[in-house]
């Protein structure tokens, strides 16, 4: 996986969904984010979900946290047939897109 813009991936919608990746996927974290990687379960190419819980701040807090989650989401070359949780974590405060950026490609390099 590598940090190239590629087509944007699909959106994890169902709370079923998000909860499967979050029960059964495989891990990685830092303290700006922790990712969840379900792969080979998406039929029509990767699907991305983003959550933010009030650990991370405030509402303006969080949806910035999301914003950059989906941003940084857009730039990684997923696999073809991935359901990927994205969770931000309070360390996400202040960082920047490359930051953020730089911790997905570490984590999804590592998962995949």
């Amino acid at each position: 996986m590598s940090a190239t813009v590629s087509s944007r991936p699909g959106r994890l919608r169902s709370s079923r969904d998000v909860r499967r990746v979050l029960q059964r996927g495989t891990r990685g974290s830092t303290p700006r984010l922790a990712l969840h990687v379900v792969a080979d379960s998406a039929p029509d190419g990767p699907r991305v979900g983003v959550i933010a819980s009030r650990r991370v701040g405030t509402a303006p807090t969080r949806n910035r946290a999301k914003r950059l989650l989906r941003e940084a989401a857009v730039r990684v070359d997923w696999p073809a047939a991935a359901d990927v949780v994205l969770v931000a974590r309070p360390g996400i405060v202040g960082a920047d897109l490359w930051d953020v950026l730089d911790d997905m490609v570490g984590l999804a390099t590592r998962e995949a």
